[in-house]
């Protein structure tokens, strides 16, 4: 059995659980484990190597990135994040690894890293930020984990217990399992969501530790990395307040789930500070400040932004009203808007097979395997439009009643709407999801040039500005001022000073 670091205790028992099968393994593994220079630690990587590394995050990178939007195109800000990551990469263990930095174009705030050294930063995140040194912090976490090759660990762990349970399963022996081991081996085959999925609270403790290390090394103050996890924090709090949740579900909310936010997480940053604090360090506020000053706050017009309550789509030329109470997610291939009584609603596109009517395609083609009751054909403000009625479960077994809705907007292209309410409350959404419905309208060239994005300033408070006054423009009704106060780490109750140097949003 492997004896080095990678290979925890869950796993020794599923290797245990497999038998003599797993005997031909032992001198596997052992070859795979190795010194990892950055934890100073034995892991077991022995399943990817750092050319598969290499290959998988340059294939995965593109498409990872086109599932968060694309880039946000900034070359001066990019080359502002690229500078600062080099300098990190310089304090680290690899310090002439070549690596990638990129700007994800979402408003969801998130960062991650593939194998390879590719990191990626969202504007939504850069937004939270104060100075350089937290977003430092980020950075370097995400370079910690590359430079301890924690991908290559999971991925090794993963492979070590699959080989060992179909061995054991189908007494084979592992150097000798033929085509079925070999397909087991494709490295090529762990996509981009895999890299996604959580890592263990041994990694993001390593991540937090190295991030503290190049943060220091690089002349930063350390606690910076504190700051930040606090308002992410902060950050997850609201998400859950704006989604009708209690701040017990705000781990939902924590970067995808991706990065586990903990106190536990913050207090092992505390303690870690003492030694890692180097002398005459720095947060670099202004520089940072200057950076993301006229930054792209919220939606990009190009994927269609929420005005109010209407969600408008400028370059493709519609849009269509939420009903109050919902909140309302952008993402590139679909918009969700979700009640905290557990309705929803899912908007998005498809391409129809024929010129088929709208009817036949709600039936034959996009609900195909679901029995569609009351079909109706409508005239939706000018355009060919069907709609219908089925039922189903939510993921967590919840019955819900569902209308489904399909027009089309072009000879080639279906807009379609799927509106769902708990079963036992369908009638109480009736209204509010006819409203949307017949809200659907096609945009003049008039009202699409007026969509103008929104924009993150950097300006300095004057005499009498309140947290009411100058979160006005933002796109969060209610909540403008608590993210008035998130986007500028202001706590409650604390008043702002004349001349303070403030992030406020703009059209």
């Amino acid at each position: 059995m492997c004896g080095c670091k990678g290979i925890g205790r869950r796993q020794a028992m599923k290797s245990m659980m497999a038998g003599t099968a797993l005997a031909g393994l032992a001198p596997w593994c052992l070859a795979g484990c190795a010194v990892n220079p950055a934890t100073g630690q034995s892991s077991f990587t022995g399943f990817m190597s750092p050319d598969d590394e290499k290959r998988v995050g340059t294939e995965q990178f593109p498409v990872l990135v086109k599932e968060f939007g694309g880039e946000y195109r900034d070359s001066r800000l990019n080359s502002y994040l690229t500078s600062l990551g080099n300098e990190l990469v310089k304090h680290s263990e690899t310090p002439d690894a070549k690596f990638t930095f990129a700007i994800l174009n979402s408003d969801i705030v998130n960062a991650f890293a593939l194998p390879g050294g590719y990191v990626c930063v969202s504007r939504g995140l850069m937004a939270l930020c104060q100075d350089e040194a937290e977003l430092a912090g980020v950075v370097g976490h995400e370079i910690g984990h590359v430079v301890a090759r924690h991908s290559a660990q999971r991925y090794s762990q993963g492979m070590a217990t699959n080989i060992g349970l179909i061995a054991a399963g189908l007494g084979l022996s592992v150097l000798g399992a033929g085509q079925a081991g070999q397909s087991l081996m494709n490295v090529a085959q762990y996509g981009a969501q895999a890299f996604l999925q959580s890592y263990s609270r041994e990694h993001e403790m390593e991540a937090d530790q190295l991030g503290l290390r190049y943060l220091s090394r690089s002349g930063y103050e350390p606690v910076a990395m504190v700051n930040f996890l606090e308002s992410l924090r902060k950050h997850s709090i609201l998400q859950a307040r704006m989604a009708g949740q209690s701040e017990g579900n705000v781990d939902h909310f924590d970067m995808m789930a991706t990065h586990p936010l903990t106190k536990d997480r913050i207090q092992a940053a505390q303690q870690g500070i003492g030694p890692a604090r180097a002398q005459n360090a720095r947060f670099d506020r202004k520089a940072y400040l200057d950076a993301i000053n006229g930054m792209l706050f919220g939606d990009d017009p190009e994927q269609g932004m929420l005005k109010g309550r209407s969600f408008l789509h400028p370059s493709m030329r519609f849009g269509f009203d939420v009903p109050k109470g919902f909140r309302v997610s952008n993402m590139p291939s679909k918009v969700v808007a979700s009640n905290p009584q557990g309705a929803a609603i899912i908007f998005d596109g498809a391409k129809p097979r024929g010129s088929g009517s709208m009817a036949a395609f709600l039936t034959r083609e996009w609900a195909v395997r679901s029995q569609v009751t009351s079909v109706e054909t409508i005239n939706l403000n000018g355009m060919e439009a069907a709609t219908g009625l089925t039922q189903g479960n939510t993921q967590g077994g919840q019955p819900v009643a569902i209308r489904l809705l399909a027009i089309r907007f072009q000879p080639d292209l279906v807009f379609r709407f799927m509106f769902l309410a708990p079963r036992n409350q369908a009638h109480a959404f009736d209204e509010a999801f006819r409203s949307t419905t017949y809200s659907f309208r096609r945009l003049s060239a008039e009202e699409a040039a007026k969509v103008k994005p929104l924009r993150l300033i950097v300006v300095e408070a004057r005499a009498g500005d309140t947290p009411e006054k100058l979160g006005a423009t933002m796109p969060f009704e209610d909540y403008n001022p608590d993210w008035f106060k998130l986007l500028n780490d202001i706590d409650p109750g604390q008043p702002l000073k004349s001349g303070q140097t403030i992030k406020v949003v703009a059209g």
